[in-house]
């Protein structure tokens, strides 16, 4: 499996950022120019899940709300945003959203606050499927939300010998921040972990006001907890995309981390190469 068969996306600090999960219909944030890129398929959202409450998160909501319902499309299918609860910039947003939209809507538009632990079940997938939230550290007294797609599996107890059911974690989003924790049933098929700076800043990662990880701290996370698919976003543009290669290729490296490992730059999703590799 590679990136490309299951994510669409755009990804630069500051500018823009948001997922968007092809087999669930679900978006992860919602940046600027999110339509314009997805283009018909924003139709296709069901839901939108949203980490916090900057610009370069939530600024292509209202132009998505906007296009869904005067472009050409299916207008019958319903949109839920998710949010983080008591998000006041969220909330302004989907306030100027209700006026500006206010009689005109030809679809069904819900807003929908989360708190740490909230679950929403995924309709219309082979099996069942959840988004579950979880707690990210970044603006200091506010809640931040990442978020875990979770699909039931039958695995095998270790401790019974017994078939039992449970939640495998499939994708793993956590939009901006630190402090991350995943689903225990299974490793990680695929997970997006912000990765701002690169490790000679780690001061300005470590801000109390915007906390944010580094590449090496992102890298180490995925060796702990063993992902599969480890794709970094978040990149400052302060660092051209190729510091940011040879910075986790270093990473990698110090971490033992054994899984397939990507940086999303702006619209691609670039492959990182391992430290003997002739294409570095």
């Amino acid at each position: 499996m590679k990136p490309g068969d299951v994510i669409i996306s755009f990804s630069l600090a500051l500018y823009s950022q948001w997922f968007f999960h092809k087999p669930t219909r679900c978006l992860f944030d919602a940046g600027e120019g999110v339509a314009t890129m997805l283009g018909n398929k924003v139709f296709a959202i069901k839901h939108v899940f949203l980490s916090h409450g900057h610009e370069d998160h939530i600024a292509g909501i209202s132009n998505m709300v906007n296009i869904r319902n005067l472009a050409y499309g299916e207008k019958e299918k319903p949109l839920v945003i998710h949010y983080p609860r008591h998000d006041r910039w969220v909330n302004a947003l989907l306030e100027y959203i209700e006026k500006k939209q206010s009689g005109l809507l030809q679809y069904l538009l819900y807003a929908e606050p989360m708190d740490v632990g909230s679950e929403v079940d995924i309709e219309g997938t082979k099996r069942p499927t959840r988004v579950v939230a979880f707690e990210m550290q970044h603006v200091r007294g506010q809640l931040c939300l990442g978020y875990e797609i979770q699909q039931e599996r039958s695995m095998i107890d270790p401790a019974t010998g017994q078939h039992i059911c449970c939640y495998h974690p499939i994708f793993f989003y956590t939009g901006d921040g630190s402090r991350a924790f995943h689903s225990p049933y299974g490793r990680l098929d695929m997970a997006v972990h912000e990765a701002t700076f690169l490790g000679r800043d780690a001061h300005l990662a470590a801000e109390e006001s915007n906390r944010h990880a580094t590449v090496e701290m992102a890298v180490d996370w995925g060796a702990r907890e063993d992902v599969k698919i480890l794709i970094l976003c978040h990149i400052s543009d302060r660092y051209n995309v190729q510091e940011a290669i040879e910075a986790a290729v270093v990473a990698r490296e110090k971490s033992g981390f054994r899984g397939d490992l990507y940086i999303a730059h702006c619209g691609d999703i670039l492959p990182v190469p391992f430290a003997n590799s002739p294409n570095l």
